[in-house]
């Protein structure tokens, strides 16, 4: 309903305003369409509605806060009938053309009344009318102040007489805290002796270390230029009493200083300047493993590969059309399949053979006798098994079994009638050696290892278990590890989106964005529309745990450690 509003004091008009509204609220809040002011009125009085059968105003229970509650008085409206709510009278009249439905007058018939001698009464109270004078006033209330908010939290400070008075006291030094401390300290916000060990004197870096003792600097004590982060006190970057969360600094100024212009600082650093992701800041660097170490190449220059020493197409694991399973036929395998997350969710656990290989990739030797399989990964107790394995079947094998094995009618040479002689003994070893040679080779060099892994076999004159060599795998499980990343935080995001895998052919395919992917949804320190504002904490770290803050430094009470200060402070 369209309606304008007629606000009247003293008979004259104050104000007009139309409202468009499907009821109009009454009363004193400054929400209310129809405000009535006077401290007389409730919040929230009543409420003007037009059903079908006209205009009515419905008045809420005394002192309801919410109008919709059940009604105690319910009137109709009719034009040029006023009804009285409190010391207002209002009234419904004709809208002043076809495009309102109604005008609502509203006027103050009673106002507040003032009583005359007030302001004579109200001026005889001041400090003289009690016998103070301003002055005395002043030492007095300073006087208390002084003794409430420094002498009493002194005396528990400084051991003064009055130290237990202090202690036990609901005022003391608690005055004094700037603000709460963050969550990780406050098991020992109110022994506040656990940081400040001396009075007046700022936090020692050996009360932070009592704590903290395996924290790490951000570069080696040696390191060069040194001294670069000498006189560096842990509250330079890190403020408490700022509130309940992390006390570090989230600002790229502290990391710009150095890392905007690297060789100013460091001329012998082999990192390039960095001063924003999204402006300025080099391609990612990713750690290798090689048969000499790690070694550490930059993106973008030059296409990169991954010694593994494994055979893996990920376009064949990959495969709409699915892999044929032994066990359950044709499926289709995705990337989850065998890159399980951890129990943090941040990273991906081991590749294991047995959970995620071993079902399709069997290490049987003779399925036709047996279930049996050898050991992964040893190669010389996986010769030892085929061997036993045949030898077995040479002196026990029933016929059937030992015609599957040999591929000749026979059987166990101690199923035989009779004592076998030395010469019948020697031909079953020779057999079962034999067999057992062909099925080695079968595995290793055709049929089973040689499918994943880069497998060598040694010269004849070596010993009987160093025949094959595997070739270790040096599968990388950390591709950056001076960077933090989480995949908790981005489920949104599908693998295909950063890692192009579908159509690699070679386990050596490196598949790991580029900055430029990361660009896309992150921006620098500086906010941009659409994109998470990401500042150089986001994903690096300052202290680096292989360079102790102090190797020699012992805290000096276990106790203390856990936050039971002595004396209870």
């Amino acid at each position: 309903m369209k309606i304008l509003l007629v606000t009247r004091a003293g008979g004259r008009i104050q104000a007009k305003k139309t409202v468009d509204a499907t009821w109009l609220r009454v009363g004193r809040n400054a929400s209310c369409e129809i405000h009535m002011a006077d401290p007389r009125v409730p919040l929230e009085q009543g409420m003007v509605t037009k059903p079908d059968e006209g205009f009515m105003y419905v008045e809420g229970e005394s002192g309801a806060q919410n109008i919709t509650r059940k009604g105690v008085r319910q009137l109709r409206l009719v034009p040029g009938e006023p009804i009285d709510i409190g010391p207002y009278q209002l009234e419904l009249q004709p809208g002043p053309s076809a495009d309102y439905d109604a005008t609502i007058q509203v006027e103050l018939v009673r106002p507040l009344e003032v009583a005359s001698d007030l302001a004579s009464r109200t001026s005889d109270l001041t400090l003289g009318s009690l016998g103070l004078t301003k002055r005395w006033a002043a030492w007095l209330w300073a006087l208390i102040v002084l003794g409430v908010f420094l002498a009493l939290p002194v005396g528990r400070v400084l051991d003064l007489p009055w130290r237990d008075v202090a202690q036990a006291s609901t005022f003391g030094d608690r005055f004094w805290n700037p603000g709460p401390v963050m969550l990780a300290h406050q098991p020992i916000e109110q022994k506040c002796a656990a940081c400040h060990e001396l009075a007046f004197q700022r936090v020692k870096e050996s009360a932070c270390l009592e704590c903290h003792a395996r924290i790490g600097r951000h570069l080696a004590a040696g390191a060069q230029p040194a001294g670069l982060f000498e006189g560096e006190r842990c509250a330079a970057c890190h403020r408490e009493h700022k509130g309940v969360k992390a006390t570090h600094r989230d600002d790229d100024g502290f990391c710009v200083r150095c890392h905007g212009d690297l060789r100013a600082q460091a001329p012998e650093a082999a990192s390039q300047d960095a001063s924003d992701f999204a402006r300025r800041h080099p391609e990612f660097r990713l750690s290798l493993p090689t048969q000499s170490g790690v070694t550490r190449v930059r993106m973008g220059s030059q296409p990169i590969t991954e010694s593994s020493n494994l055979t893996f197409p990920h376009d064949v694991h990959l495969d709409p059309g699915g892999v044929r399973s032994p066990l359950q036929g044709r499926m289709r395998l995705e990337c989850r399949s065998c890159h399980e997350p951890d129990a943090a969710r941040v990273g991906f656990q081991p590749i294991s053979m047995t959970r995620h290989c071993q079902e399709c990739h069997a290490l049987q030797f003779e399925p036709a006798v047996t279930t049996r399989e050898v050991p992964h990964g040893k190669p010389a107790e996986a010769r030892v098994v085929i061997e036993e394995f045949y030898a077995s079947l040479a002196l026990q094998a029933v016929p059937d079994s030992f015609q599957k094995a040999f591929g000749v009618p026979g059987q166990g040479l101690l199923r035989r009638v009779g004592e076998p002689t030395a010469a019948e003994r020697e031909n079953a070893l020779r057999l079962a050696r034999r067999k057992a040679r062909q099925v080695a080779e079968e595995m290793f060099e055709v049929r089973v290892c040689k499918t994943c892994h880069g497998v060598t076999r040694a010269p004849a004159a070596a010993a009987m278990d160093a025949d094959w060599r595997i070739a270790p795998v040096r599968a990388t499980t950390e591709w950056m590890p001076q960077a933090r990343f989480s995949h908790k935080t981005h489920p949104h995001v599908k693998c295909a989106e950063c890692h192009a895998v579908a159509s690699s052919k070679k386990a050596a395919d490196v598949s790991m964005p580029a900055i430029g992917k990361c660009r896309e949804c992150h921006a620098g320190s500086k906010p941009a529309e659409a994109r998470v504002m990401s500042n150089c904490l986001l994903c690096h770290g300052f202290h680096d745990a292989r360079h102790p803050w102090d190797a020699l430094f012992t805290p000096k009470s276990l106790q203390r450690a856990a936050g039971k200060v002595a004396d209870g402070r």
